[in-house]
């Protein structure tokens, strides 16, 4: 055991004395983070605000039917007051415009139809064709676009749920007998009624509630912040970079004969990898530990429960340590492993929504990103940022673990099949 640590030991000085590999793994999401702050304005919110409030939302209605206007007054009404700010628009390509250039944050068109299309035939209970809500989001802005169409999405899974209720309801009345078939009409114009319906507040507090919460001076919940994401996000990003980096000394290192002398000390080759390993794990975690104690000292970040955040970093530098062990497994020499491990970050960087975040994906992108570290690791930050103790992270830190057994196995399973030309050449 004692040799496994010296081993570490030794790579974790070599990292610490590498100045580029430093400023890389180090200041690049830093830099990266402070942009993204800049950019989205996250620094300059007063501590009493929230960080996303007031969103600008622009309402084309084509549609003029009883679905729209309670649509129209869930995003003018007093309940959504302090978190968008919508207007209603005639002409269409001017909000579409206005989107584009990044004045409003999604513009949602209601189409002619719309309503009518949640309307069932009051005979058989069969529904129209359906007609699709349009929400148009700006790319600059893809959280608060977001947020709109969350909201846009479960207005509509409402009206189907209650289209969904009248079906049933009106084909169990005509299959009991309880109504005659020729009231059935009367019966179904009654329940659509109560759908699409009433005055305002009834019609959208039918469809959708929005609860929203002031926290008061002495509460930790301090709303979201943009830099509770993309600190994360740029953090697990250069951390898979960084577990590359130290999978390519077990490489650079066979190359230039330092793995030659070691082995020609009292040191078997399982001490050698276990020392390796452990050196890229815990490079990748104190990378990570020194990132979450800058960013919550320079940026006041609050990264929620410590236990869960040390929970985190460590599935999450293991997970990575598994991905980073995969490449060097696979690559003959150091060259091939800086190749395939800056492709590797790059791709699962994209895919987790280290750039863009998830929401913002369709089904194929949000189950590919199932399968990155990054992505169950942005969910569990998420969570805890968002006030959740250790039980919103159990599903995050299981995933990872999972993921870190499977790439460890598959790994030595490659590294035991080449172990001599892995270690000696």
């Amino acid at each position: 055991m004692n040799k496994i640590l010296i081993i570490m030991w030794k790579d974790i000085s070599l990292l610490l004395r590498d100045r580029t590999a430093l400023i890389l793994v180090i200041a690049g999401p830093l830099a990266l983070t402070l942009g993204m702050g800049l950019v989205t304005g996250s620094f300059n919110r007063s501590d009493d605000a929230p960080a996303v409030s007031e969103i600008p939302v622009a309402i084309v209605d084509h549609d003029d039917g009883e679905l729209a206007q309670p649509l129209i007054d869930l995003f003018t009404g007093p309940d959504l007051s302090d978190l968008v700010s919508a207007e209603v628009w005639e002409d269409e390509a001017a909000a579409l415009e206005e989107v584009r250039a990044g004045r409003v944050a999604a513009v949602i068109v209601i189409p002619d139809g719309f309503s009518q299309s949640f309307v069932p035939d009051m005979t058989t209970g069969d529904s129209p064709a359906p007609v699709a809500l349009q929400v148009y989001g700006d790319p600059g802005s893809p959280i608060r676009a977001g947020i709109v169409r969350s909201i846009a999405e479960e207005f509509t899974a409402r009206a189907e749920t209650g289209v969904t209720t009248i079906r049933l309801s009106l084909t169990e009345l005509a299959t009991s007998g309880a109504v005659p078939p020729e009231q059935l009409p009367d019966v179904g114009h009654a329940l659509s009624e109560g759908l699409l319906t009433g005055d305002a507040s009834t019609s959208t507090s039918g469809l959708i509630r929005v609860r929203t919460e002031t926290a008061t001076a002495g509460d930790d919940d301090q709303g979201f912040n943009l830099l509770s994401y993309f600190a994360p996000a740029m953090a697990l990003l250069f951390l898979m970079y960084a577990v590359t980096l130290g999978a390519r000394t077990l490489l650079s290192e066979r190359r230039e004969g330092t793995l030659a002398r070691m082995l020609a000390a009292p040191v078997t080759p399982g001490q050698v990898l276990g020392g390796k390993v452990a050196g890229i794990f815990l490079g990748g975690f104190i990378q990570m530990a020194v990132l979450i104690l800058l960013t919550t000292v320079m940026f006041r970040l609050n990264w929620g429960n410590p236990l869960g955040v040390l929970l985190l970093v460590v599935a999450a530098a293991l997970a990575a340590t598994g991905w980073g062990l995969l490449i060097a497994s696979l690559s003959s020499n150091d060259s091939q492993i800086s190749a395939m491990g800056m492709a590797l970050t790059l791709i699962i960087g994209i895919v987790s929504g280290s750039f863009i975040p998830g929401q913002s994906f369709g089904p194929v992108m949000n189950a590919a990103a199932r399968l990155t570290p990054n992505r169950w690791a942005l969910d569990g930050f998420m969570s805890l940022a968002a006030g959740d103790g250790l039980a919103g992270i159990a599903a995050p830190v299981a995933a990872l673990s999972v993921m870190a057994v499977v790439l460890f196995v598959a790994s030595a399973m490659l590294m035991r099949r080449r172990q001599t030309d892995l270690l000696t050449g």
